[in-house]
């Protein structure tokens, strides 16, 4: 009976390798079009978004307290990480460095890891903005 099932395989396989000559895949060409509108729309989207994302940025904080320190670790984070902005916020009482822009918390977070060797009491934030009348 297993002499009888290795035939029946051999025979399919001789088969199917015979055959395998004879098909052919099809040979096409492909044409997208789309409607002049998704230029214009897509360039809306990106003013949109440049308008409304920061308000949905995240930043890290570096430093919080007098004017001379904040100084000091704005020179500091600059001549360390080159690669990304840093500025100094007045808040009453204190001055704050901020560094970064970030769009993803995700983002921040891995930039985080970098600075918290330079900087142990960094954190993540996204700042609010007062809206205008």
């Amino acid at each position: 009976m297993r002499f009888l099932a290795l035939e029946k395989i051999t025979i399919l396989a001789i088969t199917a390798f015979f055959y395998s000559g004879v098909v052919s895949a099809q040979q096409g060409e492909i044409n997208i079009s789309k409607d002049p509108k998704l230029d214009k729309l897509l360039t809306y989207q990106k003013e949109i978004n440049q308008e409304t994302d920061n308000d949905k940025r995240f930043k890290i904080q570096i430093f919080n307290g007098n004017l001379k320190n904040a100084e000091r670790s704005k020179s500091k984070f600059e001549s360390v990480y080159s690669d990304i902005s840093v500025t100094i916020k007045f808040e009453t009482p204190n001055y704050k460095v901020w560094v970064g822009d970030f769009r993803t918390s995700l983002e921040a977070d891995r930039y985080l890891l970098e600075v918290r060797e330079t900087f142990p009491n960094a954190f993540i934030f996204s700042p609010l903005k007062k809206k205008q009348k």
